[in-house]
């Protein structure tokens, strides 16, 4: 095989990558089940991307106790979230290492374990108490935005509440479909 075809191969090779992510991102927002989740942004910035909002989810730290399924987790391992509807957002309802059925109602996420933690401090004036946490990521944690706008979602105004549209397809997959301010539709994301 000569030096030409060799490079011809591994660009041809680059491309295919490439297509295949856009296309499962595409496949994920195109399909998804649409829920809003709950939002503590923070605004960070890249040196080569620009603005982004780092985005921390009412479903990102679970405490296994409070929810169904199983309650043993270690670093990196891999979970499935069931999310259940409760005006205005979704919320956890069950943690399992296996993708569960999900229940009419219902939508199923899937993560990794960021953290885990054994103990936490109810209060100045109480011990710790033994509680079992876990931190999640979904693959939805950044968001970027046009340069110089990060900031208004970091600190939003008084009476403003920022949260996220994600779609949610049959593997557990999901994808950033649109940043909401007030409930209004502020990013909306497309890629094709």
């Amino acid at each position: 095989m000569t030096l030409g075809m060799r490079i011809a191969l591994v660009v041809a090779l680059q491309t295919v990558a490439l297509a295949v992510m856009v296309g499962m991102k595409q496949y994920t927002l195109n399909t998804g089940t649409p829920i809003v989740l709950k939002t503590e942004p923070i605004d960070p910035r890249s040196l080569f991307s620009g603005d982004y909002v780092r985005l921390n989810y009412g479903i990102s730290r679970l405490n296994l106790e409070q929810l169904a399924g199983d309650d043993e987790f270690g670093y990196h391992d891999r979970v499935y979230v069931v999310l259940e509807r409760r005006d205005p957002y979704w919320e956890a309802v069950s943690v399992h290492r296996r993708q569960p059925e999900a229940a009419s109602g219902q939508v199923v996420i899937k993560g990794e374990v960021g953290n885990r933690f054994g103990a936490v401090w109810e209060s100045a004036d109480k011990p710790r108490g033994k509680m079992k946490l876990i931190d999640v990521r979904y693959g939805i944690e950044n968001y970027f935005v046009p340069e110089g706008e990060g900031r208004d979602l970091e600190r939003p105004k008084p009476g403003e509440l920022v949260s996220i549209r994600v779609a949610v397809d049959k593997f557990g997959n999901a994808g950033i479909k649109a940043v909401l301010v007030n409930n209004k539709e502020l990013y909306v994301e497309r890629l094709l």
